[in-house]
């Protein structure tokens, strides 16, 4: 069993990976928030945010996640992008 100190060496990988990770999905989602800007498209679309959920809860399961967390976690996300499509509209107007 590893201890204490490399345990959490291991979660600072994580976290640290986790973080490049985001950076590249919250630029792709500006990508996303530019194109919804100009072509008149709304903020949040309800139907493409149930089918992630769905394969959210199905990649977690898959992992071994509890699906619940999962679906926290992305909620936040998800709302933290709708924050920043909105602002894009806003602004622009």
């Amino acid at each position: 069993m590893a201890d204490l100190a490399e345990l959490r060496t291991n979660i600072d990988d994580i976290d640290r990976q986790l973080i490049a990770l985001l950076a590249k999905r919250f630029a792709c989602t500006e990508e996303v928030g530019i194109y919804k800007e100009q072509h008149g498209l709304p903020a949040q679309d309800a139907s493409r945010e149930a089918q992630q959920f769905q394969k959210i809860a199905q990649y977690a399961q898959e992992h071994g996640l509890n699906p619940e967390y999962a679906a926290a976690i992305f909620r936040h996300l998800m709302d933290l992008v709708i924050s920043r499509h909105l602002e894009l509209q806003t602004v622009k107007k």
